[in-house]
């Protein structure tokens, strides 16, 4: 998934309130997660990451109306690598069931 890429600095929607997705990034990584305002500081080892939350407009299906928001995140310390394992056990511990 990010093999060869560069994690400085990416952008990603999530269908998630701020509160559930600050709550799966305290799962991921429970001591490690502070906030401040619409900032997320992470810190999990030798990397810190920075994220900042930007509530999106819902998604609408049908009737149906999913919440939305852009989370930027902004890698501070760690390798290519150390980044790249952080981030893979944040996105495996922030899954969440589908079909």
């Amino acid at each position: 998934m990010f093999g060869n890429e560069n994690l400085d600095v990416f952008v990603r929607t999530a269908s998630a309130t701020p509160k559930e997705y600050i709550s799966g990034l305290k799962q991921a990584v429970p001591d490690g997660v502070s906030m401040s305002g619409d900032s997320i500081m992470v810190e999990s080892g030798a990397v810190s990451i920075q994220i900042e939350i930007k509530v999106l407009p819902d998604y609408v299906i049908a009737l149906m109306r999913l919440p939305s928001l852009e989370a930027t995140w902004t890698f501070l310390t760690g390798t290519q690598e150390e980044r790249a394992e952080c981030l893979k056990r944040i996105d495996w511990s922030m899954k969440r069931g589908g079909g």
